[in-house]
């Protein structure tokens, strides 16, 4: 039985990456092959937000969030766990974290697989997430990326040693097309951390223009973030108080997608775009920004949603307003919101990933 771990910064926090590796630790242990475990350096909730197997273990390297401690500190401790618990394949949930996975690995017989949660150019780290990626296409048996765009990106700029491939992240499950889908809904949905990459102040310049055209329509925002003070103020601004929404973290929020006429994403980078497929699979029609990368690869132009360039509010302020003003391609979009998403099969994703830890 090869025991895999996968290694967290906090798993009991409510990100996309949280949930993603979640999903995907719990359709791996379903193979009675694998012993799954997660290492978080520490937990600051104290329960998960998303579910675990009961079957996985989780474990942490500090009772509490570590400030101050030198890198080798960690490193000597993941060193110590992967010894002491005979781990044999180390999935490091965000690139970030190889920068202490990847010298506790050395002279240890554990393979390590870097995933990429953000595309290639995006940064949010600064230099440290520069140096793990150089790193990783070094050191890493495998790197795992999120978009056939951004596989290329990292060809394009490093030497990989070992493998690189594209898994998307899942669906979940497959509902039936326009199943419950409200086409006399007057309410838009967006969903994300409240953070600069989102890109929710764009938002609200889009959602000037849309809402004081369609008054009777509200727009609600799924997350929680450090950008949530400047957001209020800026709503405020605007008067938009009563019709453009923040509200907070949702633990159903398929609930509020099924309430909703469409979603809309206006991020400055995405690593895939989960959110895009969350909505789909509830047979939302999607607006976004053409961002790097993942939108492209989700949304059909046309015929379940649109792609705007990035940044230009005037337009995508338009589209937004066309799907409010006809419900037919509303219905359209609806109707075609599964067109596309076979890729995104969670069996399929799941055996991805089996075959990528059986094969190093």
């Amino acid at each position: 039985m090869k025991k895999i771990c996968f290694f967290s910064g906090d798993i009991t926090r409510s990100g996309g990456t949280e949930r993603v590796s979640t999903v995907i630790a719990n359709q791996l242990v379903k193979n009675k092959k694998f012993d799954i475990c997660f290492l978080s350096l520490w937990e600051i909730n104290d329960k998960l937000f998303y579910t675990l197997n009961d079957k996985i273990k989780r474990y942490t390297l500090f009772e509490k969030i570590t400030s101050g401690k030198r890198i080798p500190t960690y490193v000597h401790r993941i060193r110590k766990f992967i010894k002491n618990n005979n781990i044999d394949v180390l999935i490091d949930i965000d690139g970030i974290l190889d920068l202490y996975s990847i010298p506790a690995l050395r002279g240890v017989k554990c393979k390590l697989i870097s995933w990429e949660q953000f595309n290639y150019y995006y940064n949010p780290d600064g230099a440290y997430r520069k140096i793990t990626r150089k790193w990783a296409a070094k050191k890493a048996d495998a790197i795992v990326v999120l978009t056939d765009e951004d596989k290329q990106n990292y060809k394009k700029e490093v030497r990989i040693k070992g493998k690189i491939t594209r898994i998307y992240n899942p669906m979940e499950s497959f509902g039936d097309n326009n199943a419950g889908y409200d086409l006399d809904s007057k309410l838009i949905i967006s969903a994300g951390r409240l953070t600069a990459q989102k890109g929710f102040d764009v938002l609200v310049d889009v959602a000037d223009i849309v809402l004081k055209k369609h008054p009777n329509w509200k727009w609600i925002i799924c997350g929680e973030g450090e950008e949530r003070k400047a957001l209020e103020d800026k709503i405020r601004k605007y008067g938009l108080e009563q019709n453009l929404i923040l509200q907070g973290n949702v633990k159903n929020i398929e609930d509020y997608y099924r309430k909703s006429a469409m979603f809309v994403l206006t991020s400055r980078a995405e690593g895939f775009g989960l959110v895009l497929t969350e909505a789909k699979k509830e047979c939302l029609p999607c607006v976004s920004f053409r961002c790097p990368a993942g939108p492209g690869e989700i949304i059909q132009e046309g015929v379940n949603g649109y792609l705007i360039d990035c940044f230009n509010i005037k337009a995508m302020a338009e589209k937004i307003n066309q799907l409010i003003e006809n419900q037919d391609i509303r219905k359209k979009f609806s109707d075609n919101s599964m067109v596309g998403t076979e890729k995104f099969n969670i069996d399929k994703i799941g055996e991805q990933w089996m075959e990528l830890i059986e094969w190093i």
